[in-house]
């Protein structure tokens, strides 16, 4: 595919694959899977769904065309398989930035780089990992989160591979960061207390949503992570933090419950019982 003249041509196909007339729609689709197999159709699509001056519609079947071709062509041995060429550009376009304003795109996304790493992570994408924890220290709020996303995604699929080649890599992986998890995890928890007993909802809210996710990445590298948890000072110590947090996350349902008239935002209170159940049962890792 020539890449000069391949973008307009493409992102018109796109573009009329999101029309409701099946007229226009359907041949755009059989174009669409025409260029399935063309050498750089990807490398369009990510310039395309990275775009955010575009309609979101377009991005976001970008995306989803992106990701069913991983399925399809990433493996060495599929047929029409991508390049090891093209495969290096797209892994190192994927984590360029992490700045999609979209939250369902941005979850798209994450969930497509959690597909590359299944295969590729860490062998031929090593610096995946480092990335994310970098972008996670990061000060910029919209970064921090869709890199904690993806990190999130990324962890919940490598943990599901069950070679024990894999598994002696999750577990290695596991012990490198789990002490970094564990402090991200207080630090987010202890700035949503402190916003939510301020009255600062809209503060609330954004470590709220990190402290979730942190916790989920801890349970993936708690249950997977460690042959024998019990055994590990670093997942005991986590644990020990999860049950004096119980009180403090009760306390807060409580008072949030108590101050419900004056909630403005509906997504705080399911959120936070959403988070005290996640710690509720988080201690049940290890048994």
């Amino acid at each position: 595919m020539d890449m000069d003249g391949a973008s307009s041509v493409v992102l018109q196909a796109l573009t009329q694959a999101t029309s409701q007339d099946t007229a226009v729609l359907k041949p755009a689709e059989e174009q669409l899977r025409q260029w399935e197999t063309q050498p750089g159709f990807y490398s369009v699509l990510l310039n395309i769904f990275n775009n955010h001056m575009l309609d979101v519609n377009v991005r976001w079947l970008a995306v989803l065309y992106f990701k069913n071709g991983i399925d399809r062509y990433w493996r060495r041995v599929a047929p029409h398989a991508l390049s090891e060429e093209e495969k290096t550009s797209l892994r190192a376009g994927l984590i360029t930035n992490f700045n999609e304003p979209i939250n369902q795109i941005a979850t798209q996304i994450a969930v497509l780089i959690a597909k590359v790493a299944r295969l590729d992570c860490p062998r031929q994408w090593p610096e995946l990992i480092p990335i994310l924890l970098e972008s996670v220290k990061g000060h910029d709020g919209l970064q921090q989160h869709r890199a904690l996303l993806t990190f999130y995604h990324v962890t919940k699929t490598l943990a599901s591979k069950r070679l024990a080649q894999d598994r002696r890599l999750f577990q290695d992986l596991a012990s490198g960061i789990y002490s970094f998890a564990c402090s991200l995890w207080s630090h987010h928890t202890d700035c949503f207390l402190q916003q939510i007993y301020a009255r600062d909802e809209a503060a609330a809210l954004s470590p709220l949503e990190r402290t979730l996710l942190s916790l989920k990445v801890l349970r993936k590298l708690t249950v997977h992570g460690f042959q024998e948890p019990q055994q590990n000072m670093e997942v005991m110590g986590f644990l020990n933090a999860v049950f004096e947090r119980l009180k403090q996350f009760l306390e807060c349902c409580e008072y949030l419950s108590l101050s419900r008239s004056r909630i403005s935002d509906p997504r705080l209170l399911p959120s936070v019982n959403k988070l005290w159940c996640l710690n509720q049962y988080a201690p049940k890792a290890t048994t």
